[in-house]
């Protein structure tokens, strides 16, 4: 049986640390309370060798790193719904899970900076029946529309952007893909790239933040 343990890490650049996010209904006491840049760089590196091919690993890794310690586009979040088996013997020994970032950009056409959700990943290594991806898509809802824009008037959904014609896979796949989580096409187009975006409610509350509870356990 698979455990899945999910959270976002709030990146903080000046310390080079993930700190974790807790949301209701997912469990996340055997991840750490923090991670650094490194440890977070060489997850996704290795999730991302399985989900975009991409053998590249220590080339991924140190463009990973750059990206989350990016100062003009900063890279705020990244969101993980980590699968585990009873034997799994560390944090990165996992056997299924989705990955994703959040970062601000305009992309060079939007008046604001908004959260832009990238590097989308679903690495399942013994194809467990979990929904991983799911649950990051839906921390990313509620962390945008509950903790994102009730601080920030200038924020008004998440993006994401697509492109047309990857290595690997087909753009107009991932194009329909995404509407079942409400993204739709925008009308801003480009040789290279589709873009999507989805607006939420600005009349919600803040959501309090949820304690995050930690156990001892193996996973380190």
């Amino acid at each position: 049986m698979v455990n899945y343990q999910s959270a976002l890490y709030r990146i903080n650049r000046n310390k080079k640390i993930g700190t974790k996010v807790c949301f209701e209904g997912y469990d996340n006491e055997l991840l750490p309370k923090e991670l650094d840049i490194k440890t977070l760089s060489k997850l996704l590196s290795k999730m991302q060798k399985i989900c975009f091919q991409d053998n590249k690993v220590k080339e991924n890794e140190k463009r990973i790193k750059d990206l989350l310690l990016m100062k003009e586009e900063r890279t705020i979040a990244v969101v993980l719904s980590l699968g585990y088996e009873e034997n799994s013997r560390g944090f990165m020994d996992i056997v299924d899970g989705s990955s994703a970032t959040i970062q601000l950009s305009n992309q060079g056409f939007m008046r604001y900076q908004q959260p832009w959700i990238n590097e989308v990943c679903r690495s399942n290594l013994k194809k467990a029946s979990g929904k991983p991806t799911n649950n990051v898509m839906d921390m990313i809802d509620i962390f945008i529309s509950k903790y994102k824009m009730p601080t920030s008037k200038k924020t008004d959904g998440a993006y994401l952007y697509i492109e047309k014609n990857p290595e690997h896979g087909s753009g107009d796949f991932l194009l329909n893909y995404y509407t079942k989580y409400d993204y739709k096409k925008m009308d801003n187009e480009d040789e290279d790239y589709y873009y999507m975006g989805k607006k939420y409610n600005r009349t919600m509350k803040k959501e309090r933040r949820k304690r995050c509870k930690n156990k001892t356990s193996r996973l380190k």
